[in-house]
């Protein structure tokens, strides 16, 4: 958990580094996003899991809805995937295009989102403060990442249009 936290600011730097000299991301920083979301997936079930009752003992309340909650972000990452229509945007190898239709009308970050709220349900099915924790660093680690590189990065290819995306959609929902 704390080294895949550690990793994400030399990730965060090099796609950076990447956006600016390529105009986006190269094939080594996408397996290390990928690896580096899917492994912070990993490790938030794991911490679920081991942590289970960590915070409050779980019962079919706390699983019922953290499992809603899981599913739901497993949901609107399909939907943010299926919209991009073409895999190579999933990890910024291919941004050609502004997507603005499907989920991306209501979330300019779905696939962020959805792996927050699957975090999310994860930690309240299993009752589990640990996981809690690692979601939270999650969120805030993401949203600096967005903020800070994403959204510069936009801006530059898609100028004017971005922007005003942007007024018109989230940054994570708007209903």
């Amino acid at each position: 958990m704390i080294a895949n936290a550690v990793l994400v600011l030399p990730m965060a730097l090099l796609v950076r580094r990447d956006f600016v000299r390529l105009g986006r991301v190269s094939w080594p920083m996408a397996i290390w996003t990928g690896a580096t979301m899917h492994g912070h997936a990993l490790a938030s079930f794991v911490l679920a899991f081991v942590d289970r009752g960590g915070l409050y003992t779980p019962g079919p309340l706390s699983l019922t809805g953290g499992t809603g909650v899981f599913l739901l972000g497993a949901f609107v990452i399909y939907l943010g995937r299926r919209a991009y229509g073409d895999q190579a945007r999933v990890y910024g190898l291919k941004e050609d295009v502004l997507i603005e239709h499907g989920i991306y009308r209501r979330s300019r970050n779905p696939q962020y989102l959805g792996y927050g709220l699957m975090f999310l349900g994860a930690a309240l099915a299993g009752g589990s403060g640990l996981a809690l924790v690692f979601t939270l660093v999650f969120a805030g680690l993401v949203h600096l990442y967005i903020r800070y590189v994403e959204e510069p990065h936009l801006t530059r290819i898609f100028g004017g249009a971005y922007t005003e995306y942007c007024q018109r959609v989230g940054r994570y929902f708007r209903v």
